[in-house]
């Protein structure tokens, strides 16, 4: 039927939820198995099954990832849906980031292949599982059917079909009712932040946040001097892609010349954070551009697959170099400009 055709096409984009913070303070009854010490991930799967028999828990792994819209979806239930806490108040479920873990994540459960996030299980024991599903077989447009579901699974059941998929008028229903309220969380985002961190042998260095309210993915143009205004039609001398080391999908684009500026491309509904970002120049104004289309010598950037929707970056000056090259042509269409003060 054309309407069902429309939700299910729509449906990727709507699971897109605003991001939230990693940090295990926003994550409700659920926290996450990050790097311990010289401690593996068996390891630490293994103090959460002692420590769930003893308190009579059951242990429910999620394999997520911070680009996996479905996974985020999942995680603000858990964090703030009561009905879906509730259904998790004799569980003690566990997040596995599987870039965090690449490997072992996908080494930890015999027979279980956690390569299509979510995947989620429930563990015995033996540190085998006892039930696995995906992320999408819980309904994700309803809290209810997310906590029945989470219920059967822990139970060692496999999941109901959702209540809705069968009927294609609530289910509609049910994705505008999602839609509303993630234009209602976009409302009163301030899309450049930037606050004064430190002076390094002269230079100017901020925190930089850029909020992305919109669903499609953006580039954002940075200038690399605060006294280097960006420009429509630049003089590039050289270009390259960067990778911050301290995550295995971040990526941005540097350009050199006049004037000298990045790229950085932001996830729908998202955000990058860059700590200690530097900013030589005069103090003044900065702005940042949002863009509609991106082109490098008449191609058109494309985005990663994989984007995280919440990026970090602590250390923004350690990068590796994917690829470069020299003087080239870039054409950008800006769809916003933002500013901010910076003394």
């Amino acid at each position: 039927m054309p309407h069902r055709l429309a939700c299910l096409l729509l449906l990727p984009l709507l699971l897109t939820a605003l991001p939230c913070r990693a940090d295990d303070g926003h994550l409700g009854p659920a926290r996450y198995l990050h790097h311990q010490g010289a401690k593996t991930l068996p390891d630490l799967l293994r103090a959460e099954l002692d420590e769930g028999k003893k308190r009579h828990e059951a242990v429910l792994l999620m394999f997520t990832a911070d680009w996996c819209a479905p996974c985020k979806e999942i995680k603000e239930f858990v964090a703030g849906s009561a009905v879906v806490r509730k259904a998790l108040q004799h569980a003690r479920m566990r997040y596995i980031d599987v870039d965090e873990w690449r490997g072992p994540a996908q080494r930890l459960l015999p027979g279980v292949d956690a390569q299509k996030l979510p995947t989620l299980a429930t563990v015995d024991q033996t540190a085998h599982a006892m039930r696995v599903c995906y992320g999408t077989d819980l309904g994700l447009l309803s809290e209810d059917a997310v906590a029945h579901n989470l219920g059967r699974v822990l139970a060692g059941d496999a999941p109901d079909k959702p209540f809705y998929a069968d009927k294609p008028e609530v289910e509609r229903e049910l994705i505008t009712q999602h839609a509303q309220a993630i234009a209602a969380k976009a409302k009163g985002i301030e899309q450049l932040q930037v606050k004064p961190a430190a002076m390094k042998d002269g230079v100017r260095h901020v925190d930089l946040v850029l909020r992305n309210p919109d669903g499609p993915r953006r580039w954002f143009l940075v200038p690399l001097r605060l006294d280097g205004p960006l420009s429509e039609h630049p003089t590039v001398k050289s270009w390259q892609q960067d990778r911050f080391t301290e995550h295995v999908r971040a990526d941005y684009l540097r350009f050199e010349g006049a004037p000298g500026f990045a790229a950085i491309p932001v996830a729908g509904y998202g955000g990058v954070e860059l700590t200690d970002w530097p900013l030589p120049g005069k103090a003044g104004k900065l702005e940042v551009w949002e863009l509609d289309r991106l082109a490098v010598d008449g191609q058109e950037q494309q985005f990663q697959m994989k984007l995280p929707y919440e990026l970090k970056i602590a250390k923004p000056v350690e990068v590796a170099v994917v690829r470069s090259g020299q003087a080239a042509k870039v054409d950008v269409k800006v769809r916003a400009r933002y500013s901010a003060a910076v003394k």
